[in-house]
C-alpha cells in the first residue's frame, strides 16, 4: 500500500481541476460549480494556513523563550564555573603554600643544626675576638627563609599549573575523541 500525502486531497482537487481545464467544451453551470468547487478549496487551503502559522508562532515563541533560559543558565554556569575555578585555584595556592612552608621550616631547621653543629665551631675558632660574625650569619640564614619559602612556593605553583593544563589537555582530547565516535554512531 502507497504512502499518501498529507497533502493528498488538496493534490487531487487540483489535478480535478486540471483534468477540467483539458476538456474542450464546459456549459455555464459546469464553470459556475468548478469554481465555486475551487473557491471552497481555496478557503479551506486559507483557513489551514492560517491555523498552522499560529501554531507556528506559538511554537516559535515558546522555543524563543527557551532558547532565552538556556542562554542564561549557560552564563549562569559559566559564571558558576569560573568562581569554581577560583576557588579551586585559592585552594591549591594555600595548599601548596602549606607545603613550601613545611619544606622551608625543615630546610631552615637543617640550616639551624649543620649551622650549630658544623660552622659554629669553625666560625668560633676563627673569630674568637669577634662573637657578633655568628649572630650576623644565623641572621642572615633567618632573613633568607622567607625569600627560600616564596621561591618554593613559586615554583610548586608552576608545577602544579603545569600538570592541571596538561590534564585539562587531555580530559579535552578524551572529550574529541568521545564525541566524534558518538557522530560515527549515528553516520552508521
Amino acid at each position: 500500500m502507497a504512502k499518501q500525502s498529507i497533502y493528498q486531497n488538496e493534490v487531487d482537487n487540483l489535478d480535478q481541476s486540471k483534468n477540467f481545464l483539458k476538456r474542450d467544451d464546459y456549459s455555464q453551470m459546469e464553470l459556475q460549480l468548478e469554481f465555486k468547487k475551487l473557491v471552497e478549496n481555496y478557503e479551506e487551503l486559507i483557513d489551514q494556513v492560517k491555523i498552522i502559522t499560529k501554531i507556528s508562532d506559538r511554537l516559535q515563541k515558546k522555543l524563543n523563550k527557551t532558547n532565552d533560559a538556556l542562554e542564561n543558565s549557560n552564563v549562569q554556569l559559566a559564571d558558576l564555573n569560573n568562581q569554581l575555578n577560583n576557588t579551586i585555584d585559592q585552594l591549591t595556592e594555600a595548599k601548596i603554600g602549606r607545603k613550601a612552608s613545611t619544606i622551608v621550616l625543615f630546610i631552615a631547621i637543617g640550616l639551624f643544626v649543620v649551622s650549630e653543629v658544623l660552622l659554629e665551631p669553625i666560625i668560633d675558632d676563627a673569630f674568637k675576638d669577634n662573637a657578633y660574625v655568628g649572630l650576623i650569619l644565623k641572621l642572615v640564614v633567618a632573613i633568607l627563609i622567607k625569600p627560600g619559602e616564596d621561591f618554593a612556593n613559586k615554583y610548586m605553583l608552576k608545577k602544579a599549573r603545569k600538570a592541571q593544563m596538561k590534564e585539562q589537555e587531555e580530559k579535552m582530547i578524551k572529550e574529541k575523541d568521545q564525541s566524534s565516535k558518538k557522530k560515527r554512531r549515528k553516520i552508521i
